[in-house]
């Protein structure tokens, strides 16, 4: 007598993000099918890939179906536990806090009664999960392991089944645009992509809010340059990345180190880039510009370490950012395409470097964003174009 699990869902009901996973895919070409999980197929984690919304999932009961094949049992009680053991000393407490960043979030599969049909198939069978801790971590992406037990009754022993181990990704809400839910189809290309997350992911670990996430992100990706990004001076500031729709796929390939579209980027590129990466976590950003036909601060180009006018140019004809709510004087933006001066005056050495994160766009006069950036002469002239804001379809 013996049970084989044969296959596992975490995406089980597509229409729904409330009790279990989203509706993901690898990346432009690639699908994530369901099962998730099946065996002989999925030897590692990263063959097991599956994601969660902390918002929506929240104080619901969380389910995953899984499928067993048995020889010999008409039906038995079937769970799967937690097999980590910490041990003692500072080597247990080194591994704790490992768990506790990168560790099981799912918890462990509450027992259920299995009954097998003709043949020995149980078909897909509805387990929830006990005391699973997603709403506790914040973003990030973490490794679950179960070891699979069944027993033939409440007084029988329980017996090893199989071990399986699985990717979760974290986000604190579904996915905002360009990245979409549905239809949930394998044509669909703006589900959710894990290469992005797999960024997106690590750079907010940890965030628990919409701005701390983004804040991050805009972070991570200033500091990428000057050896993955540098503003575009040699071509005069164009859009390499996001002239039409954002080419996110080459990008991908620049970040692990491939050529992609090369190094160089504009402030389109850069908004692009963090509200396509902060909204696969669940952030709202827009990309949206201002302007037009402005002058300048000296500030900190991306790529670069000294202040200056971008590229000594004494002005922008317009300037693209992640910005939230109504992309107006009132709504805060992200910028990591530069840093500005914070100190109390902008226009003058010597300077403080201040990435603008969660900064209102705010007034002339208010020592906010728009004064930040722009010369004394030419902040009347940058103003808000909220009907440009956009979600660049990923490609």
């Amino acid at each position: 007598m013996n049970i084989i699990i044969k296959a596992i869902k975490f995406n089980h009901d597509s229409n729904s993000a409330d009790h279990d996973a989203l509706n993901i895919r690898k990346n432009k070409s690639q699908f994530i099918n369901v099962p998730e999980w099946v065996q002989g197929i999925s030897t590692s984690a990263e063959d097991s890939l599956a994601a969660y919304a902390i918002k929506e999932t929240q104080g619901k009961t969380i389910t995953i179906q899984a499928r067993f094949q048995a020889d010999g049992i008409e039906q038995a009680e079937i769970r799967a536990i937690d097999p980590t053991i910490t041990p003692s000393g500072c080597i247990g407490w080194i591994i704790k806090i490992f768990i506790a960043i990168f560790g099981n979030v799912l918890g462990e599969v509450k027992e259920k009664l299995v009954t097998f049909g003709p043949g020995g198939d149980s078909g897909f069978v509805t387990f929830e999960l006990k005391d699973p801790n997603l709403w506790d971590v914040g973003v990030g992406i973490h490794y679950t392991t179960w070891k699979w037990q069944y027993r033939l009754n409440n007084s029988s022993p329980w017996v090893d089944i199989d071990t399986t181990r699985h990717k979760i990704y974290v986000l604190l809400e579904i996915p905002k645009d360009p990245w979409k839910q549905t239809p949930y189809s394998v044509a669909n290309d703006q589900l959710p992509w894990v290469e992005v997350m797999d960024y997106s992911c690590i750079w907010a670990i940890g965030s628990k809010d919409r701005d701390t996430a983004a804040g991050k992100v805009t972070e991570r990706i200033n500091a990428l340059g000057p050896s993955v990004v540098e503003y575009d001076c040699p071509g005069g500031g164009y859009s390499n990345y996001s002239a039409g729709s954002f080419k996110c796929t080459n990008f991908l390939e620049r970040l692990k180190g491939g050529p992609g579209l090369g190094k160089y980027v504009n402030c389109s590129d850069c908004a692009t880039i963090v509200s396509t990466f902060s909204n696969i976590i669940g952030c709202d950003l827009w990309q949206s510009r201002m302007g037009t036909g402005f002058g300048l601060n000296e500030v900190i180009s991306i790529g670069y370490s000294t202040w200056s006018t971008p590229c000594s140019w004494a002005s922008f004809n317009y300037h693209e950012v992640a910005w939230k709510g109504a992309c107006d004087i009132n709504d805060e933006v992200f910028d990591a395409c530069l840093k500005v001066d914070g100190d109390s005056s902008p226009r003058f050495s010597p300077h403080t470097p201040l990435l603008p994160v969660n900064m209102k766009f705010g007034n002339c006069g208010d020592l906010l964003y728009r004064d930040r950036l722009t010369s004394l002469s030419g902040c009347s002239y940058c103003n808000p174009q909220p009907g440009t804001k956009q979600h660049r379809q990923v490609i």
